[in-house]
């Protein structure tokens, strides 16, 4: 039995979303109200207008690694007025990929991917603008290669630019869902931990070098009690949101405090002060419906709802 090829078949049927929270910034950077912006225009609409211009006039461009991309609509949105949200599914390609499609029955191959071809993927997005809001909310499913953030972004700006609206700018930002990430601080174990100094406290300082931050890096025994540790961590990332520096078990005062903990299987760090740089990939594969292997739009719809009120 091929090892390879079964562990990528759990990765294809995972469902990770990534949730992103969005603002509109006009020339001197003020947050617009999303459902009237322009003095008369709504974003809901503009966002409809955007997902129908892409689904007829692909976006395409060459990404850090020099690799052809191409980005798109894979069918029609649909949008939702009352709801006021915006779904359907992205169509994401790119070059350079050597392999084989194989009959997955008889392994005989039947089609060789040259390094020409663009090897494409579509993946569930839900957009949501919120009435007489400043914030609105954009998730899509996450797969290995296919990045969204930034060329959405792009895309969307572009647009913008297009149809004659160039004082405003789209901004994303990570929008970690809150109950999602209570279960990795009420369930999840401590792995390690980082204490994170801006200016450098060892002697080194005597040569007068300017050499960057000190970390110290803490990894905890597994086989370890660490709840005690944990619970203060968890006490700072809730309650501390101070500019100054954060206290420490006595252990002085840093400038920002780190913290890996382990929940089902999956790692993630967590900030006590830039809480904006935690990563927002969340797996729900075992919170959505499947039909023939695939997850239901109708589940995808669902979920993502019930991350945006976590979220909001």
């Amino acid at each position: 039995m091929n090892f390879e090829k079964i562990l990528n078949n759990k990765k294809d049927n995972m469902i990770n979303l990534s949730i992103y929270r969005f603002t509109l910034l006009n020339k001197a950077k003020e947050q617009q109200v999303l459902s009237f912006f322009n003095e008369e225009e709504d974003l809901l609409d503009t966002m409809n207008d955007f997902c129908s211009y892409i689904h007829k006039n692909t976006k395409s461009y060459i990404d850090v690694q020099g690799k052809y991309r191409t980005f798109s609509l894979s069918n029609n949105q649909i949008k939702d007025v009352e709801k006021r949200i915006i779904t359907g599914y992205f169509d994401s390609g790119y070059t350079g990929e050597y392999g084989q499609i194989k009959d997955g029955r008889t392994s005989n191959i039947k089609y060789d991917i040259l390094k020409g071809d663009l090897f494409s993927k579509d993946f569930f997005y839900l957009i949501h603008v919120p009435k007489n809001s400043k914030y609105g909310f954009f998730i899509f499913q996450k797969k290995e290669n296919h990045g969204v953030k930034m060329i959405f972004e792009n895309a969307f700006n572009s647009f913008m630019r297009l149809k004659g609206v160039s004082n405003y700018l789209l901004q994303l930002k990570q929008a970690p869902a809150r109950y999602l990430i209570n279960n990795f601080l009420k369930l999840g174990k401590l792995k390690e931990f980082r204490l994170i100094d801006g200016t450098s406290q060892s002697n080194i300082e005597t040569l007068d070098l300017n050499l960057g931050r000190e970390e110290r890096v803490i990894k905890l025994n597994s086989s370890a009690n660490n709840q005690s540790v944990k619970n203060i961590l968890v006490e700072l990332f809730d309650n501390f949101s101070s500019q100054d520096k954060i206290p420490f078990m006595n252990q002085g005062a840093y400038d920002e405090i780190s913290f890996v903990i382990g929940h089902n299987g999956i790692s993630k760090t967590f900030y006590i002060k830039d809480k904006e740089k935690i990563r927002t990939s969340f797996n729900v594969t075992s919170m959505v419906e499947f039909e023939d292997g695939e997850a239901t739009f109708e589940s995808l719809v669902r979920i993502s709802l019930k991350l945006i009120n976590s979220a909001a």
